[in-house]
């Protein structure tokens, strides 16, 4: 299946379809790269969670570990931070870890309208959230979707970060190519094209329809035996959201502002992503300094697919960072 841009603007459901594979349902298309747990996963820092007061609504956030503060900002729209975990957890041993569910998603409060959310608002609960957590400067990780609220956060509070990483992300709508061949199952490519024709009609309809198309989203259209499972299970979906999102990305273009960010940053990719990004280095070319890594073996999902790398790849990074 071929999906061109043109059909995707015409659905409304660009970047949804960047994220949420990691939301997908146990079963068809799993077994691909490695098993799932791929090694025993060291017991978490001591962690705590709960609710903070955010623009008056209650967010829910999550934290682990000592050190540098480092933010998770999940994408989607429409799931939660349970994608990120546990993969990201060997980064407490050394930094403060927090993530955190964005208004409407997850265990955080749903708004009345999700007119809401827009991506004004998500920096701000951003920046207001840090604060409540007692955090003055962070390095700041926007995956996906995350990744363009995380890119709107740099250009309008660059004093809170001392970092910001981009995975898997981009800076506008015309830089998205599919991957030829799609890969997978004519099953799994009708699935996603289902979720590109029509908004969802409820949570569970966004978790069955992603659950079908999950797999198309890791390199080679085969993830880990078992993560797919793992993190649907643990994940709150909200299709509200999902389809809000669809709707942000109508002038969605943040390329001729790029050259202002004036913060350390690191961008990565999966070499494998269903999602090409067409000129992938566009981020790394235009914000001033930015590195450029490619995970070589992943997809949408680095921390998920080659978490080891990962780890390494972030706390070089933040060994990097100025003083």
């Amino acid at each position: 299946m071929t999906i061109s841009r043109r059909n995707f603007n015409a659905a409304g459901s660009i970047f949804s379809v960047l994220t949420l594979a990691g939301c997908g349902g146990g079963g068809s298309g799993e077994g691909g790269n490695a098993v799932w747990p791929i090694a025993p996963s060291p017991a978490p820092k001591a962690e705590t969670s709960g609710f903070a007061s955010v623009n008056g609504k209650n967010l829910y956030h999550v934290s682990s570990g000592k050190g540098v503060p480092i933010v998770f900002m999940h994408g989607g729209l429409g799931l939660d931070h349970q994608y990120f975990r546990p993969f990201i957890d060997p980064l407490a041993d050394h930094a403060r870890i927090v993530c955190y569910d964005q208004l409407g998603q997850g265990k955080s409060d749903r708004p009345a309208s999700y007119d809401e959310l827009t991506l004004e608002r998500m920096s701000a609960d951003c920046n207001a959230l840090t604060k409540a957590l007692g955090i003055d400067k962070f390095v700041l990780v926007g995956h996906s979707f995350g990744g363009f609220v995380a890119l709107d956060f740099a250009l309008r509070f660059p004093d809170r970060l001392s970092g910001l990483v981009l995975s898997c992300t981009a800076a506008d709508t015309a830089s998205f190519v599919q991957r030829n061949p799609v890969g997978g199952t004519p099953d799994q490519q009708a699935a996603l094209g289902q979720l590109l024709t029509a908004p969802v009609a409820s949570d569970e309809d966004l978790r069955k329809k992603w659950t079908a198309g999950a797999p198309l989203y890791y390199n080679n259209a085969t993830p880990p035996a078992g993560v797919i499972a793992d993190v649907d299970q643990r994940t709150i979906y909200s299709g509200a959201a999902f389809n809000r999102g669809n709707q942000l990305l109508a002038d969605y273009n943040f390329v001729s502002r790029l050259s202002s960010i004036n913060v350390p940053t690191s961008v990565n990719y999966g070499s494998g992503d269903i999602w090409r990004f067409g000129d992938d280095e566009k981020l790394a070319k235009n914000i001033p300094g930015a590195a450029l890594k490619y995970f070589a073996n992943s997809g949408h999902w680095p921390f998920q697919e080659e978490p080891a790398e990962f780890i390494r790849y972030m706390r070089s990074f933040i060994a990097g960072l100025p003083a």
